[in-house]
């Protein structure tokens, strides 16, 4: 098999990278940060965990039997999908595949069940993670020598790929096999924390631990806090390996990692997307439709009863930072793998377009909370809360603060000691340190 190596020129930045990883990774007991066989150079793009292994001609898994968790995103930099390279790579055994919510190529709609073999037309079996079981059960472990993780989360708490990640730690903490995580950029910046601490009660599928709903780490980081926070069953530790990234600094947006964006899901079809979803996610905590059954899910919003262009000129009252509001009118649609069952599905719905025209300034969370807060307020008689808004925020604190008419512009101080506590807890797992 022809292997693909890195340019000679590119060594320097994985050697700086990992001298850092290193030194901060002494304090890990469970956990630790991948160091390369063949360290390299300079890149003048961003290389995700799965190059990095790759460029070792995936060495450290020669002669074992290989499980991978992987959906769409399993990419490398120049488009080759992870079981593909390891199933080609000399002396591995890939034995079993697992996948996530939407499916192993994102083609299934958000909360749709997901069978098993999914027309991967190999013999290889692939188990749902999102099906019958949440969690690989022993059985399906059995045999396994390493699990492979690698997908591309949206740095925001309740999107599910965490608590996919967790599962899956949980189980091999449970059965002892190695889990090795494949690290990906956070296309919402790393240096970047908002929103309040989830509340341990309020814990589900959407939000499984103490971490705020915008927490800036990458899957990576946030597999080593798990693990060295204890926070998987009976306060297991699972044997893990972080795969670093290389040229990643927590600065940087998406398209500046000079990656392709793949959608992590169907509705997240751009990095602007993932960076609205921080707030607009509120939104599936109510019965104003967050805009699924359209192509701009998450930056359009609305519902039969409100009319668009006044509360547009309302929202731009606001003068938001970052952001501006357009008047429209839409139908949602039933879109198969996409939304199939929508809010207000073929009614005619007004409501506004979100326009971000400064992402550095624009505060997504703070957004969404002014538009609940003026579509409440406005529509008193319309508006109304679904069970799921608790678990989203992490707490009831965010319902009630609505439901009393406090002053909106007040909110974000709610949370700010939490943003306070979150930002120093999480120092000591942070790889990536600019």
């Amino acid at each position: 098999m022809k292997k693909t190596f890195l340019y000679h020129a590119e060594w320097h930045a994985i050697i700086t990278l990992l001298l850092v990883a290193s030194a901060w990774g002494q304090t890990w007991r469970y956990s630790r940060v991948y160091q390369p066989v063949n360290p390299t150079q300079q890149f003048t793009t961003t290389i995700t965990g799965l190059d990095v292994l790759e460029n070792d001609d995936f060495a450290p898994l020669r002669g074992k039997s290989v499980a991978v968790v992987t959906n769409q995103t399993g990419l490398n930099r120049r488009g080759k999908f992870i079981l593909d390279l390891v199933d080609q790579a000399e002396g591995v055994r890939l034995k079993v595949i697992f996948s996530p919510e939407h499916g192993l190529f994102g083609q299934a709609a958000d909360g749709a069940t997901v069978g098993d073999d999914q027309g991967t037309q190999t013999e290889i079996k692939v188990y749902s993670l999102y099906g019958a079981t949440r969690k690989p059960t022993p059985d399906q472990l059995a045999g396994i020598d390493l699990v492979l993780f690698d997908m591309q989360d949206v740095g925001t708490r309740p999107y599910t790929y965490a608590s996919t990640m967790t599962l899956v730690m949980d189980a091999c903490a449970r059965d002892g096999v190695p889990l090795w995580v494949l690290d990906r950029p956070n296309p919402v910046r790393g240096d970047m924390i908002d929103g309040p601490i989830l509340r341990r009660k309020y814990a589900s599928f959407v939000g499984m631990h103490p971490i705020t709903t915008r927490h800036g780490l990458t899957l990576g980081e946030l597999a080593i806090m798990i693990n060295e926070e204890r926070w998987l069953t009976d306060k297991r530790r699972a044997d893990l390996t972080v795969v670093p990234l290389v040229g990643w600094q927590r600065t940087m947006w998406w398209d500046e990692t000079r990656l392709t964006w793949t959608p992590p899901s169907p509705n997240i079809p751009t990095p602007e997307t993932a960076l609205a979803y921080v707030g607009m996610v509120l939104f599936e905590g109510t019965n104003v439709s967050e805009g699924r059954g359209t192509h701009e899910p998450f930056l359009v919003v609305g519902a039969p009863w409100i009319a668009g262009q006044a509360l547009a000129d309302q929202l731009n009252r606001w003068d938001l930072p970052g952001v501006a509001f357009e008047g429209i009118t839409f139908t949602p649609k039933s879109i198969k793998g996409m939304a199939e069952d929508p809010k207000y599905q073929d009614q005619d719905c007004g409501g506004v377009r979100l326009k971000i025209i400064d992402r550095e300034i624009y505060q997504p969370l703070h957004t969404a909370a002014v538009m609940i807060h003026v579509i409440r307020e406005t529509y008193p008689r319309h508006f109304e809360w679904l069970g799921t808004i608790d678990r989203l925020w992490g707490s009831p604190a965010f319902r009630r603060y609505i439901d009393n008419g406090r002053n909106i512009k007040g909110h974000p101080s709610t949370y700010g000691k939490d943003i306070e506590r979150f930002y120093a807890r999480r120092q000591k797992y942070l790889i990536y340190q600019n």
